[in-house]
């Protein structure tokens, strides 16, 4: 049925990008407004990584994107964004492309292609995780729960617990699949039960002498990698803050002091941060936007899909996710940058 509707709507995609349709829908939502578009990860389809779907676009669709986006957008820097914003209004087709999170790929695979067709971008760094051998809970954990799956003999009772035992006896790819859609439906727990959660499944990896701290492709930039991205041509690096830890979750003092730590290694490295950052998950609320303006700082990118105008809330900003599905064809890219199917 999944299949069936990806089906169905990849057709209604090309139907209303050939017709004209979607251009003319275009022309009329973005007029005076701009749309942020938000990318994570940047992987050929072959790529050692337990990152969610849902981030990832290979080289080729991103290098499509860019491309089409220098053809028929206006993409701005991230000193252009904030005067259009500070003026309150936008040119027609205003785009800014960001980064979220600081992962390896985005200098090594999206920055030559950033570069090639001269798109300014905006690279939102957690500083806790640049330079270490951290990786974020969902792909450690994700990728402990496959090793496992593929032990015989171990870890059979976390596997039980979590529901998927199934995981056992599947092909590496559909493995692959059922644990990362068991770490996905794990995302609304508490962090104490997470935690729990975490140190089960390590102490089997554990017993099972299985080795878990080779990361793979998942991993960060260092920051040499920074620097180098900084320092380019075409991308700004910003504070996705520091620890990565959700701001709703951290009262204000905890928040504010957060965000001044990643504006602090970005200094500390030369780098002049944009007074703006992308909230770790997305997440704010009126203390966020509180401890957004006591660290200096003036706008804050949220995750909610929509487009920034004059009516915009400064601190509550929405972007455009973007991952394979959904950016993969041009007509696809495009309805999804216009909220469409």
């Amino acid at each position: 049925m999944h299949r069936y509707r990806a089906i169905v709507k990849r057709c209604l995609a090309y139907c209303l990008y050939w017709s004209g349709v979607l251009w003319l829908i275009a022309k009329w939502r973005l007029r005076s407004r701009a749309v942020v578009l938000t990318y994570h990860r940047v992987l050929p389809p072959d790529a050692d990584s337990f990152s969610d779907s849902g981030i990832r676009v290979t080289p080729g669709t991103f290098a499509a994107n860019i491309r089409f986006l220098r053809r028929h957008f206006v993409p701005l820097s991230a000193e252009e964004f904030a005067g259009c914003l500070r003026r309150g209004a936008f040119p027609r087709g205003a785009c800014l492309v960001t980064f979220d999170d600081g992962w390896f790929d985005n200098e090594q695979n999206a920055l030559p292609i950033l570069r090639e067709y001269k798109v300014p971008a905006v690279f939102f760094v957690a500083t806790g995780y640049i330079g270490s051998k951290q990786v974020f809970w969902q792909e450690r954990l994700t990728r402990q729960l496959y090793l496992l799956s593929r032990h015989s003999g171990a870890g059979t009772q976390v596997l039980v617990d979590l529901g998927i035992e199934d995981a056992r006896v599947a092909d590496d790819a559909t493995a692959r699949v059922v644990v990362r859609s068991c770490v996905t439906r794990l995302k609304s727990l508490d962090s104490e039960h997470l935690s729990r959660i975490g140190t089960a499944v390590t102490d089997a990896c554990r017993q099972a002498g299985l080795d878990v701290s080779h990361l793979g492709d998942d991993r960060f930039m260092d920051w040499d990698s920074v620097v180098r991205a900084a320092t380019s041509e075409v991308v700004t690096v910003g504070s996705h803050a520091h620890s990565h830890i959700p701001l709703t979750r951290l009262g204000v003092e905890s928040a504010t002091e957060d965000l001044r730590r990643s504006l602090t290694e970005l200094s500390f490295r030369g780098i002049a941060a944009p007074r703006m950052c992308a909230y770790p998950n997305g997440d704010v609320d009126a203390t966020v936007i509180d401890s957004l303006e006591r660290a200096g700082l003036e706008i804050g990118f949220t995750t909610e899909h929509g487009f920034v105008g004059a009516e915009s809330e400064r601190g509550k900003l929405p972007r455009v996710n973007l991952h394979e599905n959904a950016a993969s064809t041009a007509p696809e890219f495009l309805c999804r940058l216009l909220g469409i199917l």
